[in-house]
């Protein structure tokens, strides 16, 4: 090694696609720290990302920037030979190798990269920590599956590339995302003029989530366009181990495959925690320590060791949900945890564990909903939504399963409610309540769960038959239970065009609930009271139900049924003619949908805000009418399905054809479905300025998509990616991943940049 020498990097042989941020993050650590450990599962990108911000920085170093591969040292006997022999540096059979290189790097102002640690990492921690200490102007990057545990080391975790969000308003060009920019670079290489179409972007889009955005696995399935169509890739990727087993001959054998890359984390866990992760693959979008202390049989705290023990191996993600740890893995390596646990023989049971707890969670969700509880069980059961979607599935295909099955979905009336998810719900009950042979019990409160759904949706083809089903079914239970069913006919009068009939059933029901003492029965029967004095034209009684509700919903600490309570009252006050006081409480209920993430609610308020703004402001008026529709068509439905908004919905749009005239009121309201969910909500709530930011000098507000423009108005303010995730009803990785594209595309490293940038352009 020679004093001035630029060193041993490898050249690259593909384009490096991305990694803007995580360039800058290493840049930035080692300007501060002389250790950085890369962390991150296999296949990510560690190695590469590691050259590249080497390369980067490789000024910095007068003696060099040099790369080490410790991955194919066998013992830990050689680890100090082959970084001599990789620096070019002599050493003399008299002397310990690490003291020569002590002596030679004593003076040396160099960066070694340490590549691939993780089956030496006590032989490369001890090493990196003796070379360190004796050498002040010798800096290490490391790349590592695992830390490695010593005084000062700073560690950055690689995360896969962003892939595009399956959630609706993702981005129109995909390749904005790094994965789909990644696959797409690497198919030109294997498919000479191959290009994003209309008709493949869907398939590869398709791919790059299924493979969780991880490099490795990304250019093996580019791989197989050679012989595939991207959309015939897509379809088989169920079996991503058989279908991604050919990459490079030059690359280690671990590289080649996507299995061999799995296979060496796997071999490098004990058998511990190789129990482990086979048994936490049955979780679908993550799972918390509860979960995986009931399923998995392992006392808690030997599990929480072994548990943080993968997260440190990059086996386990984990994240803060809300106060809470939340544990998930990639798709790749909880497929493979899945295989393992099937050829053990384990599946079938882990999967009953799995049901048995998502059962009991349900049941315990319903009974603890009314209280000072219900907004923590909304996160959880949302958290949870992909479990319950498993332990559903399991219930369907298996025989015997049923009723367990129709107990969870019972269990999850709010849940369903509350998402959104109502054609989901729907779904589950008409596969389980055709089959199986249920309890009294699970039958009536299944069927009276599905039937609210029905309702909800205004479909009363759907739920009259489930309410006479539920009738019968009742009969031999308690009052309160034949009282729900009274209180659902009387939601079908009040569709059905016989507010007469809909007030005595309810306010019949009202009188059982409240001799039982059934709070939640009790304030449901009193919202329904309401819209049936509504729809009876009788303001007063409404009203007055509705000051009832606010009462009971006081004294239990109740967020939920508060909130639809209002958005009636508000649309009471509007129909007696009191636009400011409507629009007052129904922004009052918009602000507690917000922080319910009550989609259905949402649009129904911002609906009512449409009616009462558009007699003061009919421009504004017909623009919300525009972020109503939108949210309605994403719950699949819209303001003609419900019967108690088609009327004042239809009313207040031939006004603003007479006031504005059909092309104004058509435009106006275009403006208002294209504005984001956040967006949407804002100008609902006058929270946000709504003009067009003018031209300015840096990138438009139109480089980025329109859920990114949404996240830069919540960076701005100060959010964290947390909080942003909770107001935009997205999870915190997504809320990173749209960051770190706003980051990427403006050319930024910070988020005060962000906040600057958009100041700046709306100033």
């Amino acid at each position: 090694m020679l004093r001035g020498s630029v060193g041993n990097l490898p050249a690259d042989l593909t384009t490096f696609v991305g990694r803007r941020q995580e360039r800058a993050d290493v840049k930035r650590l080692l300007s501060g720290s002389r250790l950085v450990t890369l962390t991150g599962p296999g296949g990510v990108g560690k190695t590469r990302l590691s050259q590249r911000a080497a390369a980067d920085v490789r000024r910095a170093f007068r003696d060099g920037v040099w790369f080490i591969s410790a991955a194919s040292v066998s013992s830990s006997a050689l680890l100090a030979g082959t970084v001599a022999k990789a620096l070019g540096l002599q050493t003399q059979p008299s002397t310990r190798v690490e003291d020569s290189l002590v002596d030679q790097l004593a003076s040396r102002s160099a960066l070694l990269i340490f590549d691939n640690c993780e089956h030496l990492l006590g032989a490369c921690a001890g090493l990196i920590d003796e070379l360190l200490r004796a050498c002040p102007e010798l800096h290490v990057l490391a790349t590592s599956r695992e830390p490695l545990g010593i005084m000062g080391e700073n560690v950055l975790q690689v995360a896969p590339l962003p892939v595009p969000p399956d959630e609706p308003g993702t981005s129109a060009d995909p390749t904005a995302y790094e994965a789909v920019a990644l696959f797409v670079d690497r198919a030109r290489s294997v498919v000479p003029g191959f290009r994003l179409t209309e008709e493949n972007r869907d398939a590869v889009v398709t791919v790059c989530r299924h493979l969780d955005g991880i490099p490795l696995a990304l250019e093996l399935a580019a791989v197989r366009l050679r012989g595939l169509s991207p959309a015939e890739l897509a379809e088989r990727l169920s079996d991503r181990f058989q279908l991604l087993n050919s990459g490079s001959r030059t690359a280690p054998d671990r590289q080649r495959t996507l299995r061999g890359c799995v296979d060496w984390s796997y071999d490098l866990c004990t058998p511990t925690e190789q129990d482990l992760w086979a048994c936490v693959s049955v979780f679908t979008g993550g799972f918390e320590l509860d979960a995986a202390e009931a399923i998995c049989g392992v006392e808690p705290m030997a599990l929480l060791e072994t548990l943080l023990s993968l997260v440190d191996k990059s086996i386990v993600v984990s994240e803060d949900a809300g106060g809470r740890m939340r544990y998930r893995m990639l798709e790749v390596i909880a497929q493979y945890g899945l295989e393992r646990l099937r050829d053990a023989g384990k599946e079938h049971a882990a999967r009953v564990r799995h049901r048995d707890f998502y059962a009991a969670l349900a049941d315990r969700s319903g009974a603890e909903w009314i209280g000072s509880a219900q907004r923590e069980w909304m996160d959880r059961l949302r958290r949870d939504h992909l479990n319950f979607q498993a332990a559903l599935g399991f219930c369907v295909d298996q025989p015997g399963e049923e009723e367990e099955g129709l107990r969870i979905a019972g269990g999850l009336r709010e849940h369903w409610l509350r998402s959104g998810a109502l054609d989901e719900g729907r779904h589950w009950f008409d596969l389980l309540l055709a089959r199986g042979d249920y309890s009294p019990e699970t039958c009536a409160r299944a069927l009276y769960a599905a039937a609210w759904l029905g309702v909800v949706q205004a479909d009363v083809g759907y739920a009259a038959p489930l309410i006479e089903r539920g009738r019968t079914t009742a009969r031999e239970l308690d009052d309160v239970m034949r009282a729900q069913f009274d209180n659902l006919s009387g939601m079908i009068a009040v569709l059905t065009g016989d507010p007469a009939t809909a007030i005595a059933d309810n306010e019949r029901a009202l009188t059982v609930f409240q001799s039982a003492g059934a709070v939640n029965q009790e304030i449901s029967a009193l919202i329904s009271l309401q819209l049936a004095y509504g729809s009876a034209g009788e303001t007063e009684p409404a009203l007055r139900r509705h000051a009832e509700c606010l009462r009971r919903c006081e004294q239990i600490g109740d967020y939920w049924f508060r909130s639809y309570s209002l958005w009636h009252a508000g649309v009471m006050y509007w129909q007696r003619g009191d636009a400011e006081r409507a629009i007052t409480t129904l922004r009052n209920a918009l602000r507690l949908k917000r922080d319910l993430a009550d989609q259905l609610g949402a649009a129904l308020c911002i609906e009512g805000i449409a009616w009462a703004t558009t007699q003061r402001d009919p421009q504004r008026g017909a623009v919300l009418l525009g972020v109503a529709e939108a949210r309605f068509d994403a719950l699949g439905t819209s303001a003609s399905r419900l019967p108690w908004v088609v009327g004042p919905h239809h009313e207040c749009v031939e006004r603003l054809r007479r006031e504005l005239g059909e092309r104004r009121v058509r435009r106006a309201m275009e403006k208002g479905t294209q504005l984001g969910a956040a967006e949407g909500l804002d100008f609902a709530l006058e929270e946000q300025p709504s003009a067009p930011a003018p031209e300015t000098g840096r990138p438009a507000p139109t480089a980025l998509t329109k859920r990114e423009n949404e996240v830069a108005e919540l960076v701005a303010q100060g959010l964290s990616n947390k909080a942003i995730a909770s107001t935009l009803v997205i999870s915190q990785r997504t809320a990173e991943t749209h960051v770190e594209n706003i980051l990427s595309k403006l050319g930024f490293t910070s988020r005060t940049q962000i906040a600057a940038w958009l100041a700046r352009d709306t100033g």
